[in-house]
């Protein structure tokens, strides 16, 4: 009987028969109804309007704006191409964190210094010959032997302990008088080497990358908290007030963990304390090392670090060699990085980097924002690059092509080209970018030319290469074809052209070109997409 009563109201909605109005309904009770239904009804639609008005919000801000991705493994030029970025479009937000890249020098040299004198202790102080030592894996290239320091004539202090000084004449390294020249400068530099964990604790937190190594790595605003309270009292004009507030905020929201400052958690006596605190830390460092110059001077040029790096046995990171052969600039107690210092500081980036830039379009002077996403390299960071993958409109893939001699930290066996190789192609396929402009940086040239010119054979590393001259047009060409080759097999549209780069991003006026061609071509793409070319 239920059946046909419900069938005999020939309503084909069975919610719209559950909701129907109770058959006694008196009038009050119906008016009561209804104005409860039209109520619901109102704030029905209301929510239709907003998700549409969020809706076209979010496809307006698409159009409106450019989001571009900087991919690539660890240590690819990322972080260096968008310092290249900032100083092109916002210059002045480098000059307000100039400071805070002061610390990030030293530890760079505190560490190359480090790293030379392990390698010495490593050759010279065990028994074993040193041509009889396993093979160390490929390392980063050292700068040609013609191109090292001189060595120092200076003499040492009566009153002080004497500073070995390496000479042409400097005897054999298994002499007595070599490890005597060798471990006074190791106990003579003993305390520049203690700052190393200290200024690692001011500027981010130490994580493992490696069995038995770690390195410092920072987070999004790190630069931020630095010195704002000075920098505030000098911001005259309303501009910089804007800029000074959009950095204050980048450091309250993406402060690190590490012992830096967060500004919602302290007052601002508070912050005005810490900042005093590490700015007198940075002096205390500066003085330090301006006293040790002599000694650091006499380590990079004895005789027996010329032939490590002769034989390639110096693990020496790029920027380590450009530090150390500006050491009487750096080691002064008023020292200021320029914008060369924090090109090639070395910091590593954890999570993922936001940054915003006002670019003309180069046309019509037109102003359009690029949010440009600055990601860790290393494997276990990569899966975090995925929820910004759909909305980005271009990325600039970094493949340093240098690395053809040298191999993953996170895993020994993996040539470091193979693995930029591997990544290129996961890009190329991924169907979330199937509408993304796509930019190849192959880059470190600077580093190839000079490991080529060191003599170093590319088949050694990588056997496909064959018997092809080892010279730098042949060897990058080859690169080129290969990366290319990745694209066109592995591109989820046929139609997605690739734009391929050979590039040293250290290199500002080279780089600034580049940025220039790449916003142009990254420009008219968008325009076309956005139906407003």
């Amino acid at each position: 009987m239920a059946t046909a009563s419900i069938t005999s109201i020939g309503s084909d909605d069975p919610l719209q028969y559950l909701l129907r109005p109770p058959r006694n309904e008196s009038p009050a009770d119906r008016s009561i109804r209804l104005r409860k239904e039209a109520e619901a009804k109102r704030r029905s639609d209301q929510i239709d309007e907003e998700i549409k008005a969020a809706r076209e919000n979010h496809k307006k801000k698409k159009t409106s704006e450019i989001r571009l991705l900087l991919l690539g493994q660890s240590s690819s030029g990322k972080s260096t191409l968008q310092k290249q970025f900032q100083l092109l479009y916002a210059p002045s937000t480098l000059d307000l964190e100039r400071t805070s890249w002061q610390p990030v020098v030293y530890i760079n040299l505190v560490k190359s210094i480090r790293t030379i004198l392990e390698a010495l202790e490593f050759e010279y102080d065990n028994d074993n010959d040193a041509e009889d030592l396993l093979p160390i894996p490929p390392i980063s290239p050292p700068s040609p032997t013609q191109n090292l320091p001189s060595s120092s004539k200076g003499k040492a202090k009566d009153d002080t302990p004497p500073s070995p000084i390496s000479n042409p004449s400097t005897p054999a390294p298994d002499s007595p008088a070599w490890s005597q020249q060798l471990a006074t400068l190791r106990l003579r530099l003993l305390p520049v080497l203690s700052m190393e964990e200290i200024l690692a604790r001011k500027i981010g937190r130490g994580v493992q990358v490696a069995p038995g190594k770690e390195e410092v790595f920072v987070r999004n605003g790190w630069q931020g908290v630095r010195h704002l309270l000075k920098q505030k009292e000098r911001a005259a004009n309303p501009a910089d007030a804007a800029l000074l507030r959009d950095l204050e905020q980048r450091a309250r929201t993406n402060s690190s963990t590490s012992a830096l400052v967060t500004p919602t958690s302290t007052t601002t006596s508070e912050y005005q304390y810490h900042v005093e605190e590490r700015d007198e830390m940075i002096k205390q460092v500066a003085k330090l090392l301006a006293a040790s110059k002599e000694d650091v001077e006499n380590l990079w040029k004895h005789q027996s670090v010329k032939t490590l790096i002769k034989k390639r046995r110096l693990r020496l990171e790029e920027s380590s060699l450009f530090f150390l052969d500006n050491l009487d600039r750096i080691a002064r107690t008023d020292y200021s990085p320029s914008d060369d210092d924090i090109l090639r500081a070395r910091i590593r980036t954890m999570g993922v980097s936001e940054h915003l830039f006002e670019v003309p379009t180069g046309t019509n002077q037109k102003v359009i924002n690029w949010r440009l996403y600055d990601v860790g390299g290393a494997r276990g960071q990569r899966p975090s690059w995925v929820p910004y993958f759909e909305d980005a409109n271009a990325i600039i893939f970094l493949a340093p092509i240098s690395a053809f001699d040298q191999y993953l930290e996170e895993d020994g066996k993996t040539n470091r080209v193979d693995d930029s190789l591997q990544l290129f192609t996961l890009i190329c396929s991924n169907p979330l970018l199937k509408n993304v402009h796509l930019v190849l940086f192959l880059n470190k040239t600077d580093v190839l030319k000079k490991k080529l010119a060191m003599g170093i054979k590319v088949k050694k590393y990588i056997t496909s290469y064959g018997d092809r001259p080892n010279e730098y047009g042949a060897v990058s060409a080859y690169f080129v074809a290969h990366f290319k080759q990745v694209h066109r097999k592995n591109n989820v549209d046929a139609k997605r052209e690739l734009y391929t780069h050979l590039t040293s991003v250290v290199d500002t006026k080279t780089t600034r070109n580049i940025i220039m061609n790449v916003r142009d071509a990254i420009f008219r793409v968008h325009l076309k997409e956005s139906s407003m070319l």
